[in-house]
């Protein structure tokens, strides 16, 4: 892509995250996730806590990526 085809803020994070997601197979987001973002924040990305990161569209990534930076700047 000559730019990307969604916001991430930063790209590192954003790695982080979706490593962390698929890191532990079939492990929903708040467990995944944990450390990263609460599932108060994953709510506030507007994303389900209770999904899984094999049901997230790329949108999804990049708002819990956006979120995970405001949580910690």
């Amino acid at each position: 892509h000559p730019e990307p085809p969604v916001a991430v803020g930063d790209e590192t994070l954003f790695a982080r995250l979706v490593a962390a997601a698929f890191g532990q197979r079939r492990k929903r987001l708040s467990n995944a996730l944990r450390g990263l973002l609460e599932p108060e924040g994953i709510r506030a990305a507007g994303v389900d806590p209770a999904a899984r990161a094999e049901t997230l569209d790329l949108e999804a990534f990049a708002a819990l990526a956006r979120a995970a930076a405001a949580r910690c700047p």
